[in-house]
Protein backbone atom coordinates (compact mmCIF):
# COMPACT_ATOMS: atom_id res chain seq x y z
CA UNK A 1 0.00 0.00 0.00
CA UNK A 2 1.13 3.74 -0.26
CA UNK A 3 1.47 6.25 2.55
CA UNK A 4 1.65 10.04 0.89
CA UNK A 5 5.91 11.27 2.16
CA UNK A 6 7.30 8.30 2.79
CA UNK A 7 10.42 6.10 0.89
CA UNK A 8 9.77 2.35 0.22
CA UNK A 9 9.92 -0.20 2.63
CA UNK A 10 9.93 -2.55 0.17
CA UNK A 11 8.48 -2.02 -3.48
CA UNK A 12 5.29 -1.00 -4.60
CA UNK A 13 1.78 -2.64 -3.64
CA UNK A 14 3.45 -5.23 -1.32
CA UNK A 15 1.47 -4.63 1.44
CA UNK A 16 3.73 -2.88 3.48
CA UNK A 17 5.78 0.09 0.77
CA UNK A 18 5.24 3.92 1.02
CA UNK A 19 4.87 5.50 -1.73
CA UNK A 20 8.53 6.73 -3.15
CA UNK A 21 9.95 10.29 -3.37
CA UNK A 22 11.88 10.79 -6.78
CA UNK A 23 15.68 12.00 -5.78
CA UNK A 24 17.10 13.94 -8.89
CA UNK A 25 20.50 16.11 -7.66
CA UNK A 26 19.84 15.75 -3.86
CA UNK A 27 16.19 17.45 -4.16
CA UNK A 28 13.05 15.31 -2.70
CA UNK A 29 9.67 15.26 -4.01
CA UNK A 30 6.92 12.95 -3.30
CA UNK A 31 4.06 12.17 -6.48
CA UNK A 32 1.57 13.99 -4.55
CA UNK A 33 3.72 17.35 -4.22
CA UNK A 34 4.71 17.13 -8.08
CA UNK A 35 0.97 16.17 -9.09
CA UNK A 36 -0.51 18.94 -7.29
CA UNK A 37 2.33 21.97 -8.89
CA UNK A 38 1.63 20.09 -12.07
CA UNK A 39 -2.32 20.20 -12.02
CA UNK A 40 -2.11 24.57 -10.78
CA UNK A 41 0.28 24.74 -14.34
CA UNK A 42 -1.91 22.63 -16.62
CA UNK A 43 -5.02 24.83 -16.11
CA UNK A 44 -6.80 26.21 -19.76
CA UNK A 45 -6.05 29.89 -18.62
CA UNK A 46 -2.27 28.81 -18.52
CA UNK A 47 -2.12 27.94 -22.11
CA UNK A 48 -0.27 29.68 -25.10
CA UNK A 49 0.99 29.59 -28.20
CA UNK A 50 4.65 30.12 -28.55
CA UNK A 51 5.65 30.93 -32.09
CA UNK A 52 9.03 30.52 -31.38
CA UNK A 53 8.74 26.96 -30.91
CA UNK A 54 5.67 26.37 -32.71
CA UNK A 55 3.89 24.31 -29.65
CA UNK A 56 1.35 25.25 -27.21
CA UNK A 57 3.09 25.49 -23.69
CA UNK A 58 2.12 26.92 -20.40
CA UNK A 59 3.23 29.80 -18.15
CA UNK A 60 4.39 28.56 -14.80
CA UNK A 61 1.88 30.74 -11.96
CA UNK A 62 3.62 33.09 -9.74
CA UNK A 63 2.08 31.10 -6.60
CA UNK A 64 4.70 28.47 -7.42
CA UNK A 65 8.02 29.17 -5.30
CA UNK A 66 11.25 28.92 -7.71
CA UNK A 67 12.95 26.30 -5.77
CA UNK A 68 9.54 24.00 -5.83
CA UNK A 69 9.85 24.26 -9.63
CA UNK A 70 13.41 23.77 -9.71
CA UNK A 71 12.89 20.76 -7.64
CA UNK A 72 10.27 19.59 -10.14
CA UNK A 73 12.48 19.83 -12.75
CA UNK A 74 15.09 17.60 -10.87
CA UNK A 75 12.62 15.00 -10.44
CA UNK A 76 12.01 14.83 -14.29
CA UNK A 77 8.52 16.27 -14.37
CA UNK A 78 9.04 20.24 -14.90
CA UNK A 79 6.56 21.49 -17.58
CA UNK A 80 7.12 22.64 -20.86
CA UNK A 81 9.78 19.92 -21.85
CA UNK A 82 8.49 18.16 -25.49
CA UNK A 83 8.74 14.93 -26.38
CA UNK A 84 9.27 14.40 -30.71
CA UNK A 85 7.78 10.62 -31.02
CA UNK A 86 9.77 8.71 -34.24
CA UNK A 87 7.57 6.35 -35.52
CA UNK A 88 9.64 3.47 -36.10
CA UNK A 89 11.88 4.55 -32.76
CA UNK A 90 8.75 4.37 -30.94
CA UNK A 91 8.13 0.93 -31.95
CA UNK A 92 11.52 -0.39 -31.42
CA UNK A 93 11.45 1.05 -27.94
CA UNK A 94 8.02 -0.27 -27.25
CA UNK A 95 8.51 -3.50 -28.25
CA UNK A 96 11.85 -3.70 -26.14
CA UNK A 97 10.41 -2.38 -22.86
CA UNK A 98 7.30 -4.28 -23.18
CA UNK A 99 9.48 -7.50 -23.41
CA UNK A 100 10.50 -6.74 -20.07
CA UNK A 101 7.30 -7.74 -18.67
CA UNK A 102 5.40 -11.33 -18.96
CA UNK A 103 2.16 -10.66 -19.37
CA UNK A 104 0.97 -11.61 -15.47
CA UNK A 105 3.39 -9.15 -14.01
CA UNK A 106 1.33 -6.14 -16.48
CA UNK A 107 -1.75 -7.99 -15.24
CA UNK A 108 -0.43 -7.55 -11.60
CA UNK A 109 0.40 -3.72 -12.18
CA UNK A 110 -2.92 -3.07 -13.99
CA UNK A 111 -4.76 -4.74 -11.09
CA UNK A 112 -3.08 -2.96 -8.59
CA UNK A 113 -3.64 0.38 -10.39
CA UNK A 114 -6.98 -0.19 -9.52
CA UNK A 115 -6.39 1.40 -5.93
CA UNK A 116 -3.08 0.96 -4.40
CA UNK A 117 -0.88 2.14 -6.95
CA UNK A 118 -1.31 5.16 -8.73
CA UNK A 119 -3.70 4.71 -11.91
CA UNK A 120 0.11 4.85 -14.22
CA UNK A 121 0.28 1.43 -13.47
CA UNK A 122 -2.93 0.34 -15.63
CA UNK A 123 -0.77 1.39 -18.55
CA UNK A 124 2.02 -1.71 -18.19
CA UNK A 125 -1.42 -3.99 -19.28
CA UNK A 126 -2.52 -1.67 -22.59
CA UNK A 127 1.85 -1.26 -23.23
CA UNK A 128 2.14 -5.18 -23.20
CA UNK A 129 -1.24 -6.32 -25.44
CA UNK A 130 -0.17 -3.94 -28.07
CA UNK A 131 3.48 -4.82 -28.18
CA UNK A 132 2.43 -8.37 -28.34
CA UNK A 133 -0.01 -7.71 -31.62
CA UNK A 134 1.42 -4.67 -33.69
CA UNK A 135 2.59 -5.98 -36.86
CA UNK A 136 5.65 -4.60 -38.48
CA UNK A 137 4.82 -2.01 -40.52
CA UNK A 138 5.88 1.66 -41.54
CA UNK A 139 4.12 4.86 -40.83
CA UNK A 140 1.17 4.87 -42.86
CA UNK A 141 -0.81 8.40 -42.64
CA UNK A 142 -4.27 8.53 -41.43
CA UNK A 143 -6.68 10.44 -43.29
CA UNK A 144 -6.07 14.23 -42.72
CA UNK A 145 -3.66 13.47 -40.20
CA UNK A 146 -0.46 13.15 -41.67
CA UNK A 147 1.42 12.99 -38.37
CA UNK A 148 -0.98 9.69 -37.03
CA UNK A 149 -0.29 6.44 -38.30
CA UNK A 150 -3.17 4.57 -39.65
CA UNK A 151 -2.03 1.41 -38.75
CA UNK A 152 -1.00 1.92 -34.56
CA UNK A 153 -2.22 5.06 -33.82
CA UNK A 154 1.22 6.28 -33.22
CA UNK A 155 1.33 10.54 -33.62
CA UNK A 156 4.59 12.09 -34.52
CA UNK A 157 4.01 15.21 -32.69
CA UNK A 158 5.74 16.96 -29.63
CA UNK A 159 4.03 15.70 -26.41
CA UNK A 160 4.24 17.57 -22.94
CA UNK A 161 6.55 14.56 -20.99
CA UNK A 162 5.35 15.93 -17.80
CA UNK A 163 1.90 16.51 -18.61
CA UNK A 164 1.45 12.70 -20.06
CA UNK A 165 2.57 11.42 -16.80
CA UNK A 166 0.10 13.80 -14.84
CA UNK A 167 -2.74 12.37 -17.19
CA UNK A 168 -1.69 8.54 -16.41
CA UNK A 169 -1.41 9.07 -12.84
CA UNK A 170 -4.80 10.88 -12.47
CA UNK A 171 -7.00 9.17 -14.99
CA UNK A 172 -5.55 5.92 -16.74
CA UNK A 173 -4.02 4.61 -19.88
CA UNK A 174 -3.29 6.58 -22.34
CA UNK A 175 -5.83 8.12 -24.90
CA UNK A 176 -6.64 5.87 -28.00
CA UNK A 177 -3.63 3.31 -27.14
CA UNK A 178 -0.93 5.98 -28.27
CA UNK A 179 2.03 3.81 -28.61
CA UNK A 180 4.43 6.98 -28.00
CA UNK A 181 2.63 7.94 -24.74
CA UNK A 182 2.72 4.29 -23.51
CA UNK A 183 6.67 4.19 -24.01
CA UNK A 184 6.70 7.43 -21.65
CA UNK A 185 4.38 5.66 -19.53
CA UNK A 186 7.05 2.18 -19.70
CA UNK A 187 9.91 4.72 -18.90
CA UNK A 188 8.01 6.77 -15.98
CA UNK A 189 7.58 2.75 -14.34
CA UNK A 190 11.40 1.72 -14.75
CA UNK A 191 11.85 5.62 -13.02
CA UNK A 192 9.88 3.83 -10.02
CA UNK A 193 11.68 0.87 -9.71
CA UNK A 194 9.95 -2.15 -7.64
CA UNK A 195 6.64 -3.15 -10.14
CA UNK A 196 3.63 -3.19 -7.61
CA UNK A 197 1.46 -6.49 -6.73
CA UNK A 198 -2.07 -5.90 -6.24
CA UNK A 199 -3.43 -6.60 -2.26
CA UNK A 200 -6.65 -8.55 -1.99
CA UNK A 201 -8.79 -4.73 -2.08
CA UNK A 202 -7.62 -4.10 -5.47
CA UNK A 203 -9.10 -7.59 -6.66
CA UNK A 204 -11.91 -6.97 -5.06
CA UNK A 205 -11.79 -3.80 -6.65
CA UNK A 206 -11.52 -5.37 -10.39
CA UNK A 207 -14.43 -8.37 -9.82
CA UNK A 208 -16.59 -5.07 -8.01
CA UNK A 209 -16.06 -3.75 -11.71
CA UNK A 210 -16.84 -6.43 -13.67
CA UNK A 211 -20.22 -7.16 -10.96
CA UNK A 212 -21.66 -3.58 -12.06
CA UNK A 213 -20.97 -4.84 -16.25
CA UNK A 214 -22.79 -7.79 -15.43
CA UNK A 215 -25.67 -6.07 -13.59
CA UNK A 216 -26.65 -3.40 -15.87
CA UNK A 217 -30.03 -3.95 -18.16
CA UNK A 218 -30.00 -4.87 -21.38
CA UNK A 219 -28.52 -2.94 -24.27
CA UNK A 220 -26.88 -0.13 -21.83
CA UNK A 221 -24.49 1.83 -23.58
CA UNK A 222 -21.33 2.49 -21.62
CA UNK A 223 -21.91 6.28 -20.71
CA UNK A 224 -24.57 4.12 -18.38
CA UNK A 225 -22.26 1.58 -17.50
CA UNK A 226 -19.51 4.66 -16.46
CA UNK A 227 -22.34 6.26 -14.27
CA UNK A 228 -22.97 3.12 -12.58
CA UNK A 229 -19.29 2.28 -11.85
CA UNK A 230 -19.09 6.08 -10.70
CA UNK A 231 -22.33 5.44 -7.91
CA UNK A 232 -20.37 2.94 -6.71
CA UNK A 233 -17.32 4.89 -6.04
CA UNK A 234 -15.19 1.86 -7.02
CA UNK A 235 -11.87 4.02 -7.25
CA UNK A 236 -10.19 6.51 -5.56
CA UNK A 237 -11.26 9.29 -7.83
CA UNK A 238 -14.48 11.40 -7.62
CA UNK A 239 -13.88 12.22 -11.09
CA UNK A 240 -16.20 10.70 -13.62
CA UNK A 241 -14.52 10.74 -16.39
CA UNK A 242 -11.85 8.46 -15.26
CA UNK A 243 -14.59 5.44 -14.66
CA UNK A 244 -15.53 6.20 -18.55
CA UNK A 245 -11.09 5.70 -19.29
CA UNK A 246 -11.31 2.68 -17.41
CA UNK A 247 -14.20 1.12 -19.45
CA UNK A 248 -12.23 2.50 -22.51
CA UNK A 249 -9.05 0.25 -21.64
CA UNK A 250 -11.12 -2.45 -20.85
CA UNK A 251 -12.52 -2.44 -23.96
CA UNK A 252 -9.37 -1.74 -25.61
CA UNK A 253 -7.65 -5.09 -24.06
CA UNK A 254 -10.92 -6.89 -25.37
CA UNK A 255 -12.69 -7.44 -22.19
CA UNK A 256 -15.51 -5.21 -23.63
CA UNK A 257 -15.35 -5.85 -27.30
CA UNK A 258 -17.39 -7.20 -29.97
CA UNK A 259 -17.10 -9.76 -32.97
CA UNK A 260 -16.46 -6.83 -35.72
CA UNK A 261 -13.89 -5.06 -33.87
CA UNK A 262 -12.14 -7.05 -30.83
CA UNK A 263 -9.37 -5.85 -28.39
CA UNK A 264 -6.11 -6.49 -28.11
CA UNK A 265 -6.06 -9.49 -26.83
CA UNK A 266 -8.16 -11.08 -29.35
CA UNK A 267 -6.58 -9.85 -32.03
CA UNK A 268 -5.03 -6.41 -33.81
CA UNK A 269 -7.17 -4.08 -34.81
CA UNK A 270 -5.40 -1.31 -36.51
CA UNK A 271 -6.27 2.37 -35.64
CA UNK A 272 -8.14 3.24 -38.69
CA UNK A 273 -10.65 0.75 -37.56
CA UNK A 274 -11.25 1.46 -33.95
CA UNK A 275 -11.91 5.29 -35.68
CA UNK A 276 -15.10 3.72 -36.62
CA UNK A 277 -18.05 5.02 -35.12
CA UNK A 278 -21.71 4.30 -35.01
CA UNK A 279 -22.30 8.09 -35.48
CA UNK A 280 -20.61 11.39 -34.67
CA UNK A 281 -21.90 11.61 -31.27
CA UNK A 282 -20.13 9.02 -29.80
CA UNK A 283 -16.68 9.97 -28.95
CA UNK A 284 -14.57 6.96 -27.98
CA UNK A 285 -13.08 4.50 -30.29
CA UNK A 286 -14.21 1.14 -31.01
CA UNK A 287 -14.69 -1.68 -29.68
CA UNK A 288 -16.47 0.59 -27.13
CA UNK A 289 -18.23 2.76 -29.39
CA UNK A 290 -19.87 -0.41 -30.60
CA UNK A 291 -20.06 -2.24 -27.23
CA UNK A 292 -23.20 -2.59 -24.99
CA UNK A 293 -24.89 -4.43 -22.44
CA UNK A 294 -26.32 -7.19 -23.34
CA UNK A 295 -23.09 -7.86 -25.95
CA UNK A 296 -21.48 -8.37 -22.21
CA UNK A 297 -18.47 -9.35 -21.02
CA UNK A 298 -15.85 -11.13 -23.06
CA UNK A 299 -14.98 -14.14 -20.77
CA UNK A 300 -12.05 -15.91 -22.76
CA UNK A 301 -9.69 -12.69 -22.31
CA UNK A 302 -10.81 -12.42 -18.61
CA UNK A 303 -9.46 -15.95 -18.49
CA UNK A 304 -6.61 -14.98 -20.83
CA UNK A 305 -5.23 -12.21 -18.73
CA UNK A 306 -6.43 -13.13 -15.44
CA UNK A 307 -6.28 -17.13 -14.94
CA UNK A 308 -4.99 -16.80 -11.45
CA UNK A 309 -7.71 -14.88 -10.12
CA UNK A 310 -10.97 -15.35 -9.14
CA UNK A 311 -13.13 -13.85 -10.82
CA UNK A 312 -16.67 -14.59 -9.97
CA UNK A 313 -18.95 -11.58 -8.75
CA UNK A 314 -18.76 -10.15 -5.83
CA UNK A 315 -21.88 -8.64 -3.16
CA UNK A 316 -21.25 -4.95 -3.62
CA UNK A 317 -23.37 -4.52 -0.55
CA UNK A 318 -20.33 -6.15 1.68
CA UNK A 319 -17.54 -4.23 0.70
CA UNK A 320 -14.56 -4.55 2.38
CA UNK A 321 -12.35 -2.07 4.54
CA UNK A 322 -10.35 -0.36 1.36
CA UNK A 323 -6.78 -0.68 1.70
CA UNK A 324 -5.58 1.65 1.49
CA UNK A 325 -7.59 4.06 3.04
CA UNK A 326 -8.77 6.74 0.01
CA UNK A 327 -6.71 9.63 1.92
CA UNK A 328 -3.58 7.55 1.52
CA UNK A 329 -3.75 6.86 -1.99
CA UNK A 330 -2.00 9.03 -4.81
CA UNK A 331 -5.55 10.43 -5.92
CA UNK A 332 -7.03 9.97 -2.95
CA UNK A 333 -4.81 12.29 -1.27
CA UNK A 334 -4.48 14.70 -3.98
CA UNK A 335 -8.20 15.22 -4.89
CA UNK A 336 -8.39 16.15 -1.23
CA UNK A 337 -5.97 19.31 -1.56
CA UNK A 338 -7.50 22.85 -2.31
CA UNK A 339 -6.07 26.12 -3.21
CA UNK A 340 -6.00 28.63 -1.15
CA UNK A 341 -9.48 30.83 -1.58
CA UNK A 342 -8.88 33.63 -4.11
CA UNK A 343 -9.37 36.95 -3.24
CA UNK A 344 -10.57 39.43 -5.76
CA UNK A 345 -10.17 43.80 -4.92
CA UNK A 346 -12.83 45.74 -4.23
CA UNK A 347 -13.14 49.24 -6.43
CA UNK A 348 -14.04 52.13 -3.87
CA UNK A 349 -15.64 53.77 -6.98
CA UNK A 350 -17.61 50.02 -7.53
CA UNK A 351 -21.08 51.25 -6.33
CA UNK A 352 -23.64 49.07 -5.47
CA UNK A 353 -26.78 47.24 -7.46
CA UNK A 354 -26.99 44.92 -10.65
CA UNK A 355 -25.45 45.75 -14.05
CA UNK A 356 -25.99 49.03 -16.04
CA UNK A 357 -25.34 51.02 -18.67
CA UNK A 358 -21.90 52.89 -18.16
CA UNK A 359 -20.40 50.34 -16.00
CA UNK A 360 -16.80 49.28 -16.05
CA UNK A 361 -15.65 45.93 -15.26
CA UNK A 362 -12.41 44.44 -14.90
CA UNK A 363 -11.99 40.58 -15.69
CA UNK A 364 -9.43 38.18 -14.62
CA UNK A 365 -7.79 36.41 -17.69
CA UNK A 366 -5.17 34.65 -15.04
CA UNK A 367 -2.94 35.54 -12.55
CA UNK A 368 -1.75 38.75 -12.86
CA UNK A 369 -3.25 39.44 -15.98
CA UNK A 370 -6.64 41.61 -16.13
CA UNK A 371 -9.20 43.17 -19.59
CA UNK A 372 -11.99 45.38 -18.73
CA UNK A 373 -14.99 45.54 -20.42
CA UNK A 374 -17.43 48.22 -21.19
CA UNK A 375 -21.80 47.69 -20.63
CA UNK A 376 -23.57 49.80 -22.92
CA UNK A 377 -27.27 48.63 -22.05
CA UNK A 378 -28.68 45.87 -21.03
CA UNK A 379 -30.95 43.54 -22.65
CA UNK A 380 -33.23 41.18 -20.79
CA UNK A 381 -31.11 39.74 -17.78
CA UNK A 382 -27.83 40.19 -20.21
CA UNK A 383 -25.19 42.90 -20.13
CA UNK A 384 -24.29 44.14 -23.89
CA UNK A 385 -20.54 44.43 -23.32
CA UNK A 386 -17.20 45.30 -25.26
CA UNK A 387 -13.97 44.94 -24.68
CA UNK A 388 -11.44 48.08 -23.98
CA UNK A 389 -7.81 48.99 -24.45
CA UNK A 390 -5.30 47.94 -21.81
CA UNK A 391 -3.87 45.05 -19.89
CA UNK A 392 -3.31 45.23 -16.00
CA UNK A 393 -1.21 42.93 -14.03
CA UNK A 394 -3.22 44.05 -10.81
CA UNK A 395 -6.73 44.76 -10.52
CA UNK A 396 -7.12 48.27 -12.04
CA UNK A 397 -8.59 51.82 -10.39
CA UNK A 398 -10.99 53.57 -12.13
CA UNK A 399 -8.30 56.26 -13.16
CA UNK A 400 -6.38 53.39 -15.48
CA UNK A 401 -9.60 52.58 -17.10
CA UNK A 402 -8.89 53.92 -21.15
CA UNK A 403 -12.23 54.34 -22.83
CA UNK A 404 -11.28 53.28 -26.27
CA UNK A 405 -13.03 49.95 -27.67
CA UNK A 406 -10.77 46.99 -28.03
CA UNK A 407 -11.82 45.15 -31.81
CA UNK A 408 -11.14 41.79 -32.83
CA UNK A 409 -9.20 40.85 -35.94
CA UNK A 410 -12.11 41.13 -37.97
CA UNK A 411 -13.91 44.28 -37.26
CA UNK A 412 -15.79 45.57 -33.59
CA UNK A 413 -17.00 43.08 -31.29
CA UNK A 414 -19.58 42.89 -28.50
CA UNK A 415 -21.43 40.11 -26.66
CA UNK A 416 -24.34 39.59 -24.96
CA UNK A 417 -22.88 38.48 -21.24
CA UNK A 418 -25.04 36.90 -18.41
CA UNK A 419 -23.77 36.59 -14.64
CA UNK A 420 -21.34 39.42 -14.82
CA UNK A 421 -22.85 40.38 -11.66
CA UNK A 422 -22.48 36.86 -9.85
CA UNK A 423 -19.19 35.39 -11.56
CA UNK A 424 -15.54 35.89 -8.86
CA UNK A 425 -13.47 36.49 -11.41
CA UNK A 426 -15.26 39.36 -12.85
CA UNK A 427 -15.42 42.71 -10.81
CA UNK A 428 -17.21 46.26 -11.04
CA UNK A 429 -14.55 48.78 -11.20
CA UNK A 430 -16.49 51.85 -12.24
CA UNK A 431 -20.08 53.50 -12.73
CA UNK A 432 -21.69 55.90 -15.31
CA UNK A 433 -18.68 55.98 -17.22
CA UNK A 434 -18.67 58.14 -20.62
CA UNK A 435 -19.23 55.28 -23.50
CA UNK A 436 -15.77 54.19 -24.91
CA UNK A 437 -14.39 55.83 -28.73
CA UNK A 438 -15.21 53.34 -31.55
CA UNK A 439 -13.83 53.59 -35.36
CA UNK A 440 -16.99 51.92 -37.10
CA UNK A 441 -21.37 50.86 -35.39
CA UNK A 442 -22.05 47.74 -33.79
CA UNK A 443 -22.02 44.65 -35.84
CA UNK A 444 -25.87 43.50 -36.62
CA UNK A 445 -25.68 40.08 -34.93
CA UNK A 446 -23.85 39.86 -30.92
CA UNK A 447 -23.29 36.93 -29.67
CA UNK A 448 -24.29 35.13 -26.25
CA UNK A 449 -22.22 34.57 -24.27
CA UNK A 450 -21.72 33.93 -20.04
CA UNK A 451 -19.25 35.97 -17.94
CA UNK A 452 -16.93 33.15 -16.67
CA UNK A 453 -16.57 32.88 -20.92
CA UNK A 454 -15.17 36.29 -21.08
CA UNK A 455 -11.84 35.33 -20.20
CA UNK A 456 -11.48 32.76 -22.78
CA UNK A 457 -13.17 35.50 -25.41
CA UNK A 458 -10.62 37.93 -25.01
CA UNK A 459 -8.24 35.79 -26.58
CA UNK A 460 -10.03 37.06 -29.95
CA UNK A 461 -9.46 40.59 -28.90
CA UNK A 462 -5.90 40.27 -27.76
CA UNK A 463 -3.21 38.40 -29.59
CA UNK A 464 -1.03 39.22 -26.75
CA UNK A 465 -2.73 37.42 -23.94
Amino acid sequence: MYEIGRMPEDGFGSGRGKIVLYHRKGSFMDMVAQLWMLKQIYQDENRYFDEASGQWLYRIPKTIPPEDLEALNAAGHGPNQMFLPSHGKVLEELARRSAAWSLQEAANAFLAGLWSAPFLWQSALTAKVLAMGIPPHSHEPFGNSADTCAVCGCRERAVDVAQEWYFCMTEGTPLDGDPASHVLALREMEKMGSRPMPVDYDVWTFRAVLAVIRSMPPHARYSKVRDALWKEKLLPTSKKWVYGKLLETLSFLGILDTEEYPGMAVSFTPYWKREERPNVRVEVQAPLAWWDSSIGIHEGVLEKIFPWIDISPVDLAKRPTPMPPLCRTVTGCLEQKRAPRKSYPKSPDAGKGPARAGDVYAVRIREGVWVTIYCHRIEGNKAVVEFLEGVFEDFPRKGQIQLLARPRRDGRWLTKASGIDRHPGVRRVARDMEAPKVASPEPEKLSFSQAGSLKSLAWWCFGEL
